[in-house]
């Protein structure tokens, strides 16, 4: 099992932004990506995970606004790819997200999937 914790990314409707023809990432969002990073920086390193995960995502409300808890999820999920914490998101199997009182932010605990090959 691993555990990271990350700062509250923004919701997936603020991650990217379409003009010219073309598409990019928000200036929210990379913030929170280095910010992400620099958490990471400061924890246990991870070994590139190559075979199927559960992942659990315990989420720190930031406010009391009525929040959408799906829309974490992509964030998180494309970060631990970008660090190659996962060789690749198609990995997670199974997951779950729930608003966690004790946590700031979001608590990432991946668990392999015994007996699965990558392929499945």
């Amino acid at each position: 099992m691993n555990i990271l914790l990350l700062p509250y990314p923004p919701s997936v409707n603020a991650l990217w932004r379409n003009a010219g023809g073309r598409t990019y990432k928000t200036k929210r969002y990379t913030d929170w990506a280095a910010d992400a990073a620099r958490h990471i920086s400061l924890q246990d390193k991870i070994e590139t995970i190559r075979t199927p995960v559960q992942v659990e995502l315990a989420v720190g409300r930031p406010d009391k606004r009525k929040r959408d808890i799906d829309n974490v999820v992509k964030a998180v999920f494309d970060l631990l790819e970008h660090h190659e914490i996962l060789e690749n998101d198609s990995l997670v199997h199974d997951f779950r997200a729930y608003w966690s009182k004790e946590v700031v932010g979001v608590q990432v605990i991946i668990k392999n999937l015994a007996g699965q090959a990558a392929s499945e």
